[in-house]
């Protein structure tokens, strides 16, 4: 396979995976409310195709090397005294 094919059947494969992913709702499929982890989901990738910008990751401190989840997903604390904010990201291969 030629390095063009294989370019346009990653591109392919990538708009499929985000396009099944914007399907999720905004807590993750499978994670149930519980009294032991309050707080609320925001489903941060795969946003709006047409928004401005989406949430990225990356080392704190650096202003390179960082990478563009295909799903991610924030759990934030409910808590003012514990401020918390869990991340569950996903990456097509």
């Amino acid at each position: 396979m030629n390095e063009a094919h294989a370019a346009v059947c990653h591109v392919g494969l990538d708009r499929q995976v985000r396009r099944q992913l914007r399907k999720w709702p905004q807590r993750p499929p499978g994670v149930m409310p519980s009294l032991n982890q309050p707080g609320t989901w925001l489903r941060g990738r795969p946003g709006d195709a047409a928004g401005p910008a989406h949430p990225f990751l990356k080392l704190p401190g650096s202003n390179r090397l960082r990478t563009l989840p295909d799903g991610l997903w924030l759990h934030f604390s409910p808590s003012a005294g514990d401020p918390y904010v869990d991340i569950l990201g996903l990456m097509a291969l």
